[in-house]
């Protein structure tokens, strides 16, 4: 019982660490929606989305990658 309490919890982490969802961003535009995690950064948000972090800046105008908070939701296309 234990074991399998313990897999599924490890599940449930592991899901919780990849927060991005392919999904329309709020510009109307096809791509992926991050939610930002603890320890997230712009290069691994976009290295994630096989995008640059300059191309991650475009499609978030106002992101400051020196101040991300945890919960926003940013998006990757």
């Amino acid at each position: 019982m234990f074991s399998r309490a313990f897999i599924v919890l490890a599940f449930i982490a592991t899901a919780a660490m990849s927060a991005s969802v392919k999904a329309e961003c709020d510009n109307g535009t096809p791509g992926y929606t991050h939610i930002v995690v603890a320890k997230d950064t712009c290069w691994d948000i976009a290295s994630e989305g096989g995008i640059s972090v300059s191309r991650l800046e475009e499609a978030n105008p106002g992101l400051d990658c020196d101040n991300l908070q945890i919960g926003d939701a940013l998006c990757s296309q």
